[in-house]
């Protein structure tokens, strides 16, 4: 079973966090408990869905990013179909990791246009999204020892992460008058509200 108390513990602190926050962050290492309090110790398949599926969920909630930058390239909604292929056993790890560094490489040209940064970084939350659902290990995704986003590679960033990123317009490590610290602090206080407890409940 998940520890309902623990975890509804994890997010109030982590509401107050970003609240306080001058740039809206949520930390990694929040986040991290966040994860480990999600975790159903006794059922590991549980555990992995509900991981995909508040990272999917994260994806689709800045999806408009990405279709204001590309309206008709439907390779985002590729990825997250490929997703759920995954999760279900009709497409393998490695066939995923494939296709996920492709989509991606095949946005270099893209990539170099500012215009498009926002939707860049919407892919990448993609792309972090097929390599979680290729390890099913439900701690697969926590490293408690990591306590700022910015340790992290670029090809490495946690899922929730690049789509906060996506809806600010930079990273955590940009001042905040080249950001929007509001839309940052808006998709966090969703994620803990909103998105966390939806998947849960579903």
């Amino acid at each position: 079973m998940i520890d309902a108390k623990t975890l509804a513990a994890e997010i109030k602190i982590a509401a107050t966090e970003v609240g306080a926050n001058s740039k809206g962050i949520l930390s990694i290492g929040r986040r991290m408990r966040i994860y480990a309090a999600m975790i159903d110790t006794q059922d590991a398949e549980r555990s992995y869905r509900l991981r995909i599926s508040l990272q999917e969920k994260c994806v689709r909630h800045v999806q408009h990013l990405w279709t204001a930058s590309f309206p008709n390239n439907p390779s985002l909604e590729d990825m997250l179909t490929l997703a759920h292929q995954v999760v279900e056993r009709q497409v393998s790890a490695d066939r995923a990791e494939i296709e996920a560094h492709r989509f991606f490489q095949n946005l270099d040209r893209a990539a170099t246009n500012p215009a498009n940064h926002r939707a860049i970084m919407v892919a990448d939350a993609a792309r972090q999204l097929i390599a979680s659902t290729c390890y099913r290990d439900p701690y697969a995704d926590i490293d408690e020892t990591i306590e700022d986003d910015d340790e992290l590679l670029p090809d490495s960033l946690d899922c929730s992460y690049a789509c906060a990123c996506a809806v600010a317009g930079g990273m955590n490590w940009r001042p905040a008058d080249e950001v929007d610290v509001e839309a940052r602090r808006a998709f966090w206080m969703w994620y803990l509200n909103d998105a966390i407890p939806s998947v849960l409940n579903s």
